[in-house]
């Protein structure tokens, strides 16, 4: 159960990474102050009105018109994160690399248990049969 929920949990922010670092478009086709079409990364369809042109009366006196078109494309970026970038590698010369593994070296042994084996403290002399001392008749004083 402990592992299904790690395979979720690590999925679900792999999936969070992936969609924060997408960039894209959203393409809006406004037609007579309204959107008329709204889409992701490709252009909005246009409603069939680009010819035509808007009349705008500036004045209730004067009778001009302007010739504005009706549609407008808006398109705007959403930028995604760009933090996530490749580590940078670094060059270590020699007296570096000796440094770090005799460091490296120490470290560990450190905090590991020096286990000595006594090969002596289960040694058994042999037994004797015979004293070797009576026997030869040899006795130092």
């Amino acid at each position: 159960m402990k592992q299904f929920f790690h395979k979720i949990a690590s999925i679900t922010l792999a999936l969070i990474v992936l969609l924060s670092s997408f960039s894209f478009t959203i393409n809006k086709h406004i037609c007579g102050g309204e959107i008329a079409n709204t889409t992701l990364f490709v252009s909005a369809d246009n409603c069939g009105m680009e010819m035509q042109v808007c009349e705008n009366d500036t004045s209730k006196n004067d009778v001009s018109f302007q010739k504005e078109p009706c549609c407008k494309d808006i398109s705007e970026l959403i930028q995604g994160n760009d933090n996530n970038q490749q580590a940078k590698q670094f060059e270590l010369n020699l007296p570096q690399m000796k440094f770090l593994t005799a460091f490296a070296v120490t470290f560990i042994n450190k905090f590991q248990e020096e286990n000595t084996i006594s090969f002596y403290s289960v040694y058994e002399p042999p037994s004797v049969y015979k004293n070797i001392q009576t026997l030869f008749q040899v006795f130092r004083i």
